[in-house]
């Protein structure tokens, strides 16, 4: 992979929101203020089927706790909903519940679809954007631009440490680990390169 991530428009599958690790990544590359990295694009049936899945898991979670991801959407992005598309029920969709995906895609124009489940989003050889998952495409953004993925993950750990602090006796897997738990193991060694490189080194140890 070589490719700029400048000006890009990356539309995040409820898989990303469902992983707090890659959520935060996810969300904290393209609101950087040093420039925008990317753009990110969403729509309702991606957050419904975050709140579906997220329900699930945390049965007694509270509105707020559900509703949490969508406000922040709608506060930091809002010019990335996509609306009104219409899906082609005509195209042989390796999974008909992703269907939604590649009809808001080409209405919204987007450059990437963002997901963990490759295989089945990426259902053609002639599609008009890219699908990675969260591992492929934040070592692409590394590549573009080391140094806002180090200023990231300085205020990771800041935000890690406070957590450490709080809670001396919780368990607080490294930044890395997190990542490795998260299915991004090849920006995880990116993210511990970042640290051994910094004076975040004792992070790891």
């Amino acid at each position: 992979m070589s490719m700029s991530t400048g000006g890009m428009s990356v539309l995040v599958d409820a898989n990303i929101l469902l992983s707090r690790t890659l959520r935060d990544w996810t969300f904290l590359l393209s609101w950087h203020p040093r420039g925008t990295m990317y753009d990110i694009k969403w729509t309702e049936d991606v957050v419904t089927e975050y709140a579906y899945h997220r329900r699930k898991k945390v049965p007694f979670a509270s509105d707020a706790h559900l509703t949490d991801v969508r406000r922040k959407l709608i506060d930091n992005v809002p010019e990335g909903m996509i609306s009104g598309f219409e899906i082609d029920p005509k195209l042989e969709y390796r999974d008909i519940e992703d269907a939604h995906l590649h009809a808001a895609a080409v209405h919204g124009d987007v450059d990437i679809i963002l997901s963990q489940n490759v295989k089945d989003v990426r259902f053609s050889d002639d599609l008009p954007y890219e699908v990675y998952t969260a591992d492929e495409f934040f070592i692409l953004v590394d590549d573009s631009s080391p140094a806002i993925v180090a200023e990231v993950l300085e205020y990771q750990f800041a935000h890690w440490l406070r957590r450490k602090n709080a809670r001396p006796n919780d368990e607080h897997p490294t930044l890395p680990k997190r990542l490795e738990k998260a299915q991004a193991p090849q920006f995880a060694e990116r993210v511990l390169r970042h640290i051994r490189e910094s004076d975040l080194s004792f992070a790891v140890q």
